[in-house]
């Protein structure tokens, strides 16, 4: 049997992804995105985790619009270019890592487990104890 490792993130790989997140949060605070039509409010950026080579960062990104999640990840593809060069400039790495985008899904977890504690069946059996 093959056990996959699991390598613990380095010291250095949580440095460069907490400046990765602040440099790309600061970019899309600003809202200056060349889409058409423009977010009405800023996105936010959740997390961001990088490959074990530092060459990919996940962006994981949430927004507070009544809007489709695959159309946040389009507008934000349309826009990588802008992106990629505007965190290029708030960084100071050797190398500038190519910017993923994803949906944070934190929010839709919560809730749902919210709407499972909420259910009736787990109310009847919380009152029976």
């Amino acid at each position: 049997m093959i056990l996959k490792r699991h390598k613990e993130k380095s010291n250095r790989s949580l440095k460069v992804a907490e400046t990765i997140r602040k440099a790309v949060s600061a970019v899309l605070v600003r809202n200056e995105l060349p889409v058409d039509p423009p977010f009405i409010f800023p996105l936010s950026v959740i997390k961001v985790e990088m490959n074990t080579d530092l060459k990919i960062a996940y962006i994981y990104v949430t927004t507070h619009e009544k809007i489709k999640k695959i159309e946040i990840l389009n507008k934000l593809e349309e826009c990588k270019k802008y992106l990629a060069l505007e965190v290029v400039k708030l960084i100071d790495l050797k190398f500038s890592p190519k910017l993923i985008f994803r949906n944070d899904e934190t929010i839709d977890r919560v809730n749902k487990i919210d709407q499972i504690l909420n259910s009736e069946k787990v109310l009847v059996d919380i009152q029976k104890k």
